[in-house]
């Protein structure tokens, strides 16, 4: 395998691939000095300033792309016409037409495409589809699913002002989307795994920060065959919660995902300083798309579900109203 991007999303990739056992890390690329010596001291030998000479290294199979938005038709394109099976960071693209062009390119190369959408392989939502589709709720009517962050702005270990955090983020051009495509979309993609497609969407964007780009959304979102559903996703918060609600005609649960319970932080590093990792959500999404790639079966979230999700997002986008 050969990754594409080391930045923060791609260093955990990068980590993940070492702790992988079907399947060896073998070259990383990245425009960034700082992260290839980052990756030579995990004992990566062939490290590439430009992902052209990455790609046209034939012991590579598969690539994973960590890049910024701007950057997804390009390099999924290069990597299918290279002939690399593809696991590529959500969003699929900055929107539905650009979507389109990736998907066509990789049909027509006869790769394999998987989308990183890693609340999918959290076990506990897992276990929640299962409920759902056994039918423990009954009629499901009414869900709720909120992200609140900080979004770009304050990464782990210390405050990032507005100006050290790269400009793509807060050009509409070039990221496609704000807070509703970078957090709605994980959460629209397992809402529309609970529930199925979606029919309609209402939304409301918040601009608190006075960007081009929106901070705050709150979507409704009617699902053809199945409940009403509210999305709330921001990143105007220092602190961080991630919920789910589900409401339904025979049972009804609400569950916290973020920030996790003291008792669940003590078992969690415990288990990280024993080596025990096989857990996380990152990880097993690696793993199943390894799986994948061996037993010659098409991996999911796939590029058609990252597709219908930017279709919703552009629904929301297109049927808004202003927070203020």
């Amino acid at each position: 395998m050969g990754l594409i991007g080391i930045g923060g999303q791609g260093r955990i990739h990068l980590r993940n691939c070492l702790r992988l056992k079907k399947a060896k890390l073998i070259g990383v690329a990245d425009i960034s000095e700082t992260s290839l010596k980052f990756a030579k001291k995990l004992g990566i030998r062939n490290v590439y300033k430009n992902y052209d000479d990455l790609l046209s290294n034939q012991q590579i199979d598969a690539v994973i792309i960590s890049l910024p938005n701007f950057l997804h038709f390009e390099s999924v394109t290069k990597a299918a016409e290279a002939g690399k099976d593809i696991f590529l960071e959500k969003p699929l693209a900055r929107n539905v037409a650009e979507g389109r062009k990736i998907l066509s390119n990789v049909k027509r190369n006869g790769v394999k495409l998987m989308l990183g959408y890693n609340m999918r392989f959290t076990t506990t939502l897992r276990k929640l589809h299962e409920k759902i589709a056994d039918g423990f709720f009954g009629e499901v009517e009414i869900v709720q699913a909120t992200n609140v962050s900080h979004g770009p702005f304050t990464p782990k270990g210390g405050i990032k002002t507005l100006r050290s955090v790269p400009s793509w983020w807060f050009n509409k051009d070039l990221a496609g989307g704000g807070a509703l495509l970078d957090l709605g979309s994980h959460l629209i993609n397992l809402l529309s795994w609970y529930f199925g497609e979606v029919k309609n969407v209402e939304s409301y964007l918040g601009y608190k920060f006075n960007m081009e780009l929106e901070d705050s959304a709150i979507c409704i979102l009617k699902f053809r065959t199945g409940p009403l559903a509210t999305i709330n996703v921001g990143w105007f918060s220092k602190d961080l919660i991630q919920s789910i609600q589900i409401c339904g005609t025979a049972k009804n649960l609400s569950m916290h995902l973020s920030p996790p319970s003291i008792s669940h932080l003590i078992f969690r590093d415990i288990r990280r300083k024993l080596g025990i990792f096989k857990y996380d959500s990152y990880y097993t999404e690696l793993k199943y798309f390894v799986e994948c790639l061996w037993n010659d079966a098409s991996p999911s979230p796939s590029g058609e579900e990252g597709l219908s999700d930017l279709q919703v997002i552009s629904m929301a986008y297109k049927h808004s109203h202003n927070l203020a």
